[in-house]
C-alpha cells in the first residue's frame, strides 16, 4: 500500500498530514509514515503538517572507487518508472527494486561508472545527485547552530513538564519551578492547547526548538554511537534519533531505513561508510562509545 501512497502523493504534489487516505496508511499513522517518506527522501515536512512531495532526483551513494550505485529518490509514477527502467535497459544499468516493511519499495541501480548513472538520470529527464549523503550533510548546520525561537519562559498554568535526562536518555518528571531556574537543559511543557520544547540556554534565557534537535542538544558529548566496520552499521538509541534531514543523509548512504531494534531500543543506520559516520558525529556532537 505504501508504494501506491508515495504514487498518490507523487499526483497529488502537497497536501495536509490529514488529507491522507487511511486506506493507503494501512493501520499506520500518518505523522510516521510522512517521517519516514522524508528521511527517505520521497517527501518534504513543513512544520505546520503540511506536506509536498519532493522532485524525482537519481542519488549517488556509496564511494567514489567502485561501482556506482543510486537510489531513486522523490516522486514515483508509473511512466517516471516506465522511463527510469528504459534508462537503465540503454546504459547497461543493474536496476533492484527492494521491499520494506510498510514503506515504499527501495530503488536502486548500479552501473559501471558515474557516467552512466548520469545518462540514465538525462534519458529519464531527472535530476542527478553525485554524493548525496556526504553533500547533503556538508550544507547541515550542526545541532549546537540547529534553528531556534528565543522565547519568554512558560509561565501560568501548564498540565505537564518533563525534562529529557542526558544520563539515563529519556524523558523523566520534572516541574515549571525548575525549568525556570534551569541553566541548561531541554523541557517539554504541556499547555492547555500545545506541547511547548523549550532548550535552556542560562537561568533566563530559553528557546523553543525541534524536539529531534533539542533532545541531540541536551545530550551533546555522549557516548552513545557505536560503528560496526564489517557491516557499516552506524547505530544510536532511538531516544537519540536526529532531525529530519541528517536522518535522510544517513538513510541515502543505503536507501533503506534504519533497523529498529526494540529490545536495545537502537537504531541502526545501513551501509553508513566512516567519513559520513564522522561527519553525523561533528553534526550532533555525540560521540563513539
Amino acid at each position: 500500500m505504501s508504494d501506491l501512497l508515495l504514487e498518490w502523493m507523487s499526483y497529488r504534489r502537497t497536501g495536509k498530514k490529514d488529507d491522507l487516505l487511511s486506506h493507503l496508511l494501512a493501520g499506520e499513522a500518518a505523522a510516521w509514515m510522512l517521517a519516514d517518506l522524508a528521511a527517505l527522501g520521497h517527501a518534504d515536512i513543513g512544520t505546520d503538517g503540511t506536506w509536498r512531495i519532493a522532485p524525482p532526483v537519481l542519488a549517488v551513494i556509496g564511494e567514489e572507487r567502485g561501482a556506482a550505485q543510486a537510489v531513486l529518490c522523490g516522486a514515483r509514477t508509473p511512466k517516471l518508472l516506465e522511463r527510469f527502467r528504459a534508462g537503465c535497459i540503454s546504459a547497461r544499468g543493474t536496476l533492484s527494486e527492494t521491499p520494506q516493511d510498510g514503506r515504499p519499495s527501495t530503488v536502486t541501480v548500479s552501473a559501471q561508472d558515474r557516467t552512466s548513472l548520469a545518462s540514465i538520470a538525462a534519458a529519464t529527464g531527472i535530476a542527478f545527485h553525485l554524493d548525496a549523503p556526504f553533500t547533503l550533510l556538508a550544507c547541515l548546520p550542526a545541532i549546537r547552530d540547529w534553528p531556534r525561537t528565543p522565547c519568554a519562559m512558560v509561565a501560568g498554568r501548564v498540565s505537564s513538564v518533563k525534562r529529557f535526562s542526558r544520563s539515563h536518555r529519556s524523558w523523566v518528571p520534572s516541574s515549571l519551578e525548575e525549568a525556570s531556574k534551569a541553566h541548561r537543559g531541554l523541557f517539554r511543557i504541556r499547555r492547555d492547547w500545545d506541547w511547548v520544547n523549550l532548550l535552556k540556554q542560562g537561568p533566563d534565557r530559553q528557546a523553543q526548538i525541534d524536539i529531534y534537535a533539542g533532545r541531540i542538544a541536551a545530550a551533546e558529548g555522549a557516548k552513545v554511537v557505536d560503528w560496526d566496520p564489517p557491516a557499516a552499521s552506524f547505530r544510536l538509541p532511538m531516544s537519540l534519533s536526529p532531525p529530519t534531514l541528517i536522518a535522510r543523509g544517513l538513510v541515502l548512504c543505503s536507501g533503506l531505513l534504519p533497523l529498529r531494534d526494540r529490545n536495545s531500543r537502537t537504531l541502526a543506520y545501513q551501509q553508513v561508510p566512516l567519513r559520513i559516520a564522522r561527519l553525523a558525529l561533528a553534526l550532533t556532537g555525540l560521540r563513539f562509545a
